[in-house]
């Protein structure tokens, strides 16, 4: 998330970002990478509901970034596409705050909510 940032913010999310995209290439590796892993879980049904709510968090969180990356990856970025990808970055970060909590929990055992 904080490379996608950094991108962004810097107003790299233009044509030139599209010529130079070994940033946005290895970005969507990563994203893709965490949507394998989480593919990888367990189904929701055996989780709580604390590990299925940051399961789902971590997926959307995956799935926006891999998008914005291919946003400011496209060969012809406009600042619409930069703002589109911005949002869905930004989205990505707020997913990722709200399961920090809820994986913090489990890494300490605190229990799940009924299972």
């Amino acid at each position: 998330m904080a490379a996608l940032t950094a991108q962004l913010d810097a107003g790299q999310a233009t044509a030139e970002m599209a010529a130079d995209s070994d940033a946005a290439r290895g970005g969507r590796k990563v994203s893709a990478a965490v949507q394998q892993t989480l593919d990888r879980l367990p189904p929701h049904e055996p989780l709580d509901n604390r590990d299925a709510t940051a399961r789902t968090l971590l997926a959307a969180a995956a799935e926006d970034a891999a998008w914005a990356w291919r946003m400011i990856q496209a060969p012809s970025a406009s600042p619409a596409l930069a703002e589109a990808a911005r949002a869905l970055a930004g989205h990505a970060a707020e997913c990722c705050d709200q399961a920090e909590p809820l994986l913090r929990s489990a890494l300490l055992g605190e229990p799940g909510d009924g299972a």
